[in-house]
Formats: structure tokens, sequence, C-alpha cells
């Protein structure tokens, strides 16, 4: 479990540096801290982490902030083979390894979205192949995988930065009839990493639903994934009407997901259609900028 806050020591320990360059670093302002009633610093982890990935620092001793031994993955960005290494993590079913695997490219600076559309994606494809090979080993295998890669994304989810009250709000879900958790799951991890506050909905959410949380929340983007849709035609007929409405509201649809090109919707200013999780991170972040300024 993470500490809320360190001392320079804890840091000069996890990054194997002295302790009084954590001090001038500290003083330079190149990490939030704080000093106690006693005059002792106490730096939040958050602001170390985030020195971490910018400052391209060597996480020697992870333990000392909380978290497992990060692998090979702690100390470079992703690559091509990480795919691999990850299904072959998946297939085990090694929750922990999960989770240093996906931490460890964070940390390196890999952002959440470059790790997802990435060796996520296609290590989670490898493993939907599968189901044709031998149906009920690739179940299984893959709802197996799946738990695995919750478990690690809500460790993964801890070291994003938390955002200040004053952070745009986002929501989103999977709509009525999709059962997939991962892609809302995802998306809800990116929008986070990229400085909103967003509220994941879930699977098979009703668009009354939806519409209600956003309204609610006065969100400034609204997303939908769509793996699964029993009729195309349908949602997209309950999407249209809302679509004003959100651009009256200054929100957002931002609509993803595998089977989201069936959706036949007309270009409008509150609708946006991505295919990958980079694109997300790039359109929310141009949504970001501006709602931080006022």
């Amino acid at each position: 479990m993470l500490s809320s806050e360190l001392s320079p020591r804890d840091l000069a320990r996890a990054i194997g540096v002295s302790e009084s360059s954590v001090k001038r670093w500290a003083d330079g302002g190149r990490f939030g801290s704080r000093r106690t009633a006693g005059g002792h610093r106490r730096i939040p982890v958050g602001e170390a982490i985030r020195f971490v990935r910018e400052s391209g620092s060597e996480l020697v001793r992870p333990e000392v902030l909380g978290l497992e031994d990060l692998g090979e993955a702690g100390g470079r960005h992703v690559q091509d083979g990480d795919a691999d290494e990850l299904y072959r993590i998946l297939e085990t079913g090694d929750a922990a390894r999960a989770g240093a695997f996906l931490s460890g490219h964070f940390l390196a600076g890999g952002g959440p979205a470059e790790i997802l559309d990435g060796p996520v994606r296609r290590a989670m494809a490898r493993l939907g192949e599968a189901w044709h090979q031998d149906p009920a080993r690739g179940i299984f295998a893959e709802h197996r995988a799946l738990d695995v890669l919750l478990q690690a994304f809500q460790h993964l989810r801890s070291l994003v930065p938390a955002v200040p009250a004053s952070a745009p709000r986002a929501v989103g879900a999977a709509p009525p009839g999709d059962p997939y958790l991962l892609p809302s799951q995802s998306a809800a991890l990116v929008l986070q990493a990229e400085g909103f506050d967003a509220v994941n909905l879930g699977p098979d959410t009703p668009l009354p639903a939806l519409r209600e949380a956003a309204r609610f929340l006065d969100a400034r983007l609204v997303w939908i994934s769509v793996s699964a849709t029993g009729s195309p035609a349908k949602l997209a007929a309950g999407l249209r009407p809302w679509l004003s409405e959100l651009e009256e509201q200054g929100a957002v649809l931002a609509l993803g997901g595998t089977q989201a090109p069936r959706l036949k919707l007309e270009p409008h200013a509150a609708l946006y259609r991505g295919q990958s999780m980079v694109e997300l991170a790039a359109f929310a972040r141009g949504l970001a900028a501006p709602a931080a300024k006022n």
C-alpha cells in the first residue's frame, strides 16, 4: 500500500541518490513538499511519483514507495516485445506481476494510453484468439486475465496523481447490452491521467442513467465505449437528441470502441469519434487545458 507522504530520506533511498540532493531539488521547486509543525519536510507520494516520471529517475527501491518489485519494466518505456511478456503474465494469472508490469512502465514515463493501446490491447487480443482453438479453455483464460488486469488497473490508477477539486469532470460507460468491463475502465484511467475527475458507470448502462449522471456532475466530457451492441440503429437514435443537450451544457460525447463505427451518426459539434486511447488522451488534453485556465 502506498504511503501518503515521504521524507527526503525515503525518496533518496527510492531513487538511489543522496538526501541532500532531494532537499536541494525540493528547495528548487522540482516537486511540492511541506513542513511539519516540528520543521520536518514531507513530500506527497503523488509529487514523488510525478518527479520520478518527469525526471527519468531510476526507481531502485520501489518498496520504499510501497510498490512491488517492478522488474525490467520499471526502467524503460513500452517496447515491441512487451505484449508477449504481458501475455505470459496474464496466461499464468499472476496479478502481482501484472500490476508491477503496468506500474513499471508508468513510472518509467509511459502514459496509460500508450500502455493500453500497446501491450494490453495486443496481449488481450492474443488471449481472445484462444477461443477458436479451445473455447472452454479460452473463456477461462480470458476471464481470468480480465480479473488480473482490473486489479492491475486499480493499482495503476492509485499512482496517477489525484486531480484537484476544480478539475473538469468526465463520466462514461458501456451502453445497454454491452457487458465488457475493460474498455470503459481504460477510458476512465486515461482521462484521470489527463486531469479529469473521471467517473466510470461500468457495463450495460442505460442511456437515461448516463444522461442524468452527465447533468448531475456537470460533465465536460462524456464517453461511451461500444464493444457490443444488439441494435446500432437503436443506440444511435438514443444518442442523436442528446447531442444538442450536451452542446448546450458545454460538453462533448467521446464515442469509441470496436463496434462504434456501426453507429450511423451525423457530424455534430458535441460528438467526437476516436479509434484509440492515445487519441482519447490527446482530445481530452485539449479539453482540459481551457478548463484549467477558467
